[in-house]
């Protein structure tokens, strides 16, 4: 800019005023001068010097060109080439200054975006840009310990590769001599080049292989994986040559790559775990997953994760999942950040079928994620795994984890109870289909699983010691793990010993208590919660939504919407995640409700899921199976894919039975509405191709 404004005052006012607004806006064409014939590019490079000298010609046009020093992008390629071509003619190209030239090479060879004019700009730069570095030799000896090339240097490694690929190679390799007569290009980046080329591409290969080898020396990491991204790009396959220099790039660019540059990777580890003749070490897999770790990139993470976990890869090899504390990260990110149940529980089976150890310091909150997501199978086989020899007190004397093995292990008994219970009413009606062996399968079940989290709770217990030396904290999961069990009196016995400690019970204590009376008197629960107002003992927002869920859960719903109204009123807004989700799932599974209510709370169950946190419990693929169904009760296809597209989509798996069946009843009901009119044709099409089914519309 201070070049710029120094060149401004000298030329005539018209220009002056037209290159201050070139660096904010485009620069459109007009003609060049009155007084002699000019070219189209003339015309588009000045178009407010009509009557100029050419002299100040070439002061207006260096003066726009040097304003790319501050922002390139202010000028368009046909913009720069025009004011070269124009400087071209007046004989003023040695007037640019070395910073300009680099500044304008730099752009073209930067861009990501294929343009002609690059190739011109490139012709008219290029011997300006080639001069001053047959000026930079590398020292030898001691003193290249310390040196560092200039930035020239580094874009003209990025310019050779440029000029390849605008099949400029007599360009390409005369400027690849000059690096290598002034050994930016040391010696040892030659080596093992010629008898690993591709055949077809030998001229190609040498110079970008030699060109990484060289990148690698000076530590220039991100522009060897750029070129040798390029070079994977441009090849119908990946020549095993290729594949072995893509991997040595990666294993170096992993250990330095930013958050940007990390994606790139991604990229490249992709196309090398395609079905095709490349083979990712094991160290790259696992040093990937570390860096993601380090540079916080989940959504790179997951999405390479679920590449390796296809068919199509499975059938050719299996990648292994991450090692050490990235197994957890990663197992945090699919179960917490973006809910992709699907990868989550993939991720954690393949701990237990492969035996991947994890962390010590790691391994009870890996299992709790676990537990608290569902994965009952893989949680009790990982407890049981680590649950023994010297470190075992990790695992049973973790209260967070007990409760939520506790928690999911009970929904299991309860449902087994509940099998039992209708397979037995079945038997009187009719037992010819009811056999007594699979009764006596069902109840060992359920005699399992009652042994299992009793012996939870009892190791956790037994590893606390006496109960009068047990923290409060522990006290009080102890009494919520009983309660939850349907022990009661064992719960409360646990608050008696912090009573007769003298210990003051807090809201968490209080929550546990009412939660037991909840679960089978709402009403009563929601009576004690009022006493505690008026004697002036403030709930949080987990007492109301405890007495909610269970007031749900009992079909309270009146119940269910005073206590909601009561917690706002005492500026208690935020209920849990789980309570928001239960009461999606009841208002919009409510029987013998009219339509238009059923419309009006599916619309507010949507506007909940479209303006919460994606990574709580209510963006659950369960949660949008309700939603969908209830959709589709009301006739409505397009709320039923926006529910599947937002909930279940990425987050189960495809093929699974339920899955398929959700998918195939929105699609015929989109079939029906499109047959009718009621959908236009155009929109039905764009649903069903994300459905992946196939209708006659």
């Amino acid at each position: 800019m201070l070049l710029c404004r120094r060149l401004l005052p000298r030329v005539h006012t018209p220009i002056r005023v037209y290159a201050q607004q070139v660096i904010g806006s485009h620069i459109h064409g007009k003609a060049l001068s009155r007084s002699r014939p000019a070219s189209p590019t003339d015309h588009n490079a000045l178009p407010e010097a009509v009557d100029l000298a050419p002299d100040r010609q070439a002061r207006a046009a260096l003066a726009m060109l040097s304003a790319t020093n501050y922002d390139t992008s202010a000028l368009g390629k046909r913009r720069i080439h025009s004011l070269l071509v124009l400087l071209r003619r007046l004989d003023a190209l040695s007037e640019l200054s070395v910073a300009t030239v680099s500044r304008l090479v730099k752009y073209v060879v930067n861009s990501s975006d294929i343009n002609p004019c690059d190739a011109r700009i490139m012709d008219i730069l290029l011997p300006l840009f080639h001069q001053p570095l047959q000026q930079h030799f590398a020292p030898r000896g001691v003193k290249s310990l310390t040196y560092r090339p200039p930035n020239d240097v580094f874009i003209a490694f990025g310019l050779v590769h440029k000029l390849i690929s605008f099949h400029r190679d007599r360009d390409a390799l005369h400027l690849f001599q000059t690096l290598t007569e002034t050994y930016q290009i040391p010696a040892e980046a030659f080596t093992e080049t010629y008898h690993t080329s591709p055949k077809g591409e030998n001229f190609a290969f040498i110079i970008r292989s030699t060109l990484v080898r060289a990148c690698f020396h000076w530590g220039w990491y991100h522009r060897a994986l750029d070129i040798v991204t390029t070079t994977i790009t441009t090849q119908d396959s990946t020549d095993p040559a290729v594949a072995e220099l893509a991997l040595s790039t990666l294993h170096l660019a992993l250990h330095n790559a930013s958050r940007n540059h990390f994606k790139h990777c991604t990229w490249l580890m992709c196309h090398l775990a395609k079905p095709c003749n490349v083979l990712i070490p094991d160290g790259i897999i696992r040093l990937f997953y570390d860096r993601a770790m380090h540079v916080q990139d989940g959504p790179s993470a997951e999405f390479f994760y679920r590449y390796t976990q296809f068919r199509r890869t499975l059938r050719r090899v299996k990648y292994p999942p991450p090692r050490g504390r990235s197994l957890t990260w990663l197992m945090e990110h699919l179960a917490n950040t973006s809910r992709n149940v699907h990868l989550a529980r993939t991720l954690a089976k393949q701990v237990v079928d492969e035996m991947e150890p994890i962390p010590l310091q790691d391994r009870a909150r890996f299992i709790t994620f676990a537990a608290s997501h569902g994965f009952a199978s893989s949680a009790r086989t990982l407890w049981e795994r680590y649950s023994v020899g010297r470190d075992r007190n990790v695992i049973v004397g973790s209260a967070s984890l007990m409760l939520r093995m506790v928690s999911i292990f009970r929904k299991l008994i309860n449902r087994t109870k509940d099998e039992i219970e209708e397979w037995m009413t079945r038997q009187d009606k009719d037992a010819g289909n009811i056999t007594v062996s699979s009764l006596d399968e069902r109840q060992k079940q359920l005699d399992h699983l009652t042994q299992f989290v009793e012996r939870v709770v009892s190791d956790f217990r037994t590893c606390k010691g006496p109960l009068e030396e047990t923290s409060h904290f522990d006290l009080s999961s102890l009494a919520r793990a009983y309660i939850t069990l349907g022990r009661v009196s064992d719960g409360l016995d646990m608050l008696k010993v912090l009573l007769g400690r003298y210990e003051i019970p807090d809201i968490y204590d209080i929550n546990i208590a009412l939660s037991a009376i909840a679960e089978f008197h709402p009403r009563k629960a929601a009576g004690i919660v009022r006493k505690m107002v008026e004697r002036g003992i403030r709930p949080d927002a987990v007492t109301f939504g405890t007495i909610i869920h269970h007031a749900i859960l009992h079909g309270e719903l009146r119940l269910a919407g005073y206590l909601i109204g009561r917690a706002q009123e005492l500026g208690l807004e935020g209920l849990s995640a789980k309570t928001t989700a239960s009461l999606i799932k009841a208002s919009v599974n409510v029987e013998g409700a009219p339509r238009s209510i059923l419309k009006e709370n599916l619309q507010r169950a949507w506007d909940i899921i479209q303006s919460g946190d994606f990574s709580t419990a209510v963006h659950k693929p369960n949660t949008g199976k309700y939603c969908i169904f209830a959709s589709l009760r009301l006739d409505d296809p397009v709320m039923a894919f926006r529910f599947w597209e937002s909930l279940v989509k990425g987050k189960t798996e495809w093929g699974d039975r339920k899955q398929a069946f959700q998918r195939r009843l929105i699609a015929n009901m989109i079939q029906r509405h499109c047959q009718k009119g009621a959908l236009s044709r155009d929109r039905s099409r764009q649903m069903l191709a994300v459905l992946k089914e196939r209708r006659m519309l």
